[in-house]
């Protein structure tokens, strides 16, 4: 088996070396960069991986609110209603096609870790609700199994008219954001979606979540954070998911559950849900950002996507030797 699976990974790294990226891997400690968009061009459109890959919104025309796009930032102005941006990746750092099944979807293997990303800043700040934490702002990591990419803008949750977001799989992270940290107590609430659901990210009855945990963060305004979701394939019946807020380089709260197949953080998963609920998820190739309303925070700039693969400890070695390899054939 695991002759099997190195063999599998080093097919995927001759496949990125091919697309010019192992040298993006050796900065990295050899973790392969699959997205890494900051919007500086002042443009949603283009795909040219990992620098950029084009962004779908939905949003409403009517209650109050707006999206636009600037250098550097995804500008959501928050109306009556949810806003929704999504993007797309490939494992091969190729275009992101329509089809079904997907190109390049990520498929991971065990010791493999996937780090998922987004940035983003509040110009007005959060609003200090002492009544509620309501986790409004949503991020999660998805694979739709059984229809094309949604690469068109729609102001749906489920994906447009026949809500192809059905039986999407993924994980997910939602997060109160106050400007007192007493009303974020438990900052996490981490979620598998393991049920047949019209709404991908706005319905918690899709989900199975674990109890909530992470220390408390009061957010600023016009301060940069990273909410992140980091899974780790640690063996054919467990992934590890951990959400973590950052600031720059400090990380500010983290907080990690465990995905045995039968039971996530400990909650049980019952059966008769999607196919493969009763098992870890490996396939990925969607974020998706989802804010309800208002009633958190007027605007939400987002600053930056990013999506990361970071190979088992024993394909490093591999590759360090093909590098040596390569590098002698060079210089012959």
């Amino acid at each position: 088996m695991q002759h099997l699976l190195r063999s599998r990974f080093t097919a995927r790294v001759m496949s990125l070396a091919t697309a010019g990226v192992v040298s993006s891997m050796a900065c990295l400690g050899f973790g392969a960069v699959l997205l890494n968009d900051s919007f500086t061009d002042g443009s949603r459109l283009e795909t040219n991986l990992p620098s950029e890959s084009a962004v779908y919104v939905g949003v409403s025309g009517s209650d109050g609110g707006s999206f636009s796009v600037v250098p550097g930032a995804l500008q959501n102005v928050m109306g009556t209603s949810s806003r929704k941006n999504w993007t797309y990746f490939t494992a091969d750092l190729s275009v992101p096609d329509g089809n079904q099944p997907h190109n390049a979807v990520t498929q991971l293997n065990v010791g493999e870790i996937l780090n998922a990303s987004m940035s983003f800043r509040l110009p007005n700040g959060a609003t200090n609700n002492p009544g509620s934490a309501g986790r409004d702002f949503r991020f999660g990591i998805f694979h739709d199994p059984t229809d094309p990419r949604v690469q068109v803008d729609v102001n749906s949750d489920g994906g447009g008219g026949t809500a192809p977001w059905t039986d999407a799989l993924g994980y997910a992270v939602q997060i109160p954001l106050n400007s007192n940290p007493s009303n974020t107590t438990a900052l996490f609430q981490v979620g598998k979606r393991t049920t047949s659901n019209s709404s991908l990210l706005g319905s918690g009855s899709a989900y199975t979540f674990a109890p909530t945990g992470g220390a408390p963060v009061a957010v600023a305004a016009n301060t940069e954070y990273t909410l992140e979701l980091s899974l780790s394939v640690v063996s054919s019946s467990q992934l590890d998911v951990t959400a973590s807020l950052r600031q720059g380089s400090t990380v500010l709260s983290t907080y990690t559950v465990s995905d045995t197949g039968t039971a996530f953080g400990g909650t049980a998963i019952g059966s008769g849900l999607l196919p493969g609920s009763q098992g870890i998820y490996l396939n990925f190739d969607q974020l998706f950002f989802r804010m309800s309303s208002s009633t958190t925070a007027s605007q939400v700039d987002i600053t930056n996507f990013r999506v990361e693969l970071i190979p088992e400890p024993a394909s490093l070695g591999m590759i360090g030797l093909a590098g040596l390899a390569l590098g002698r054939r060079r210089r012959a």
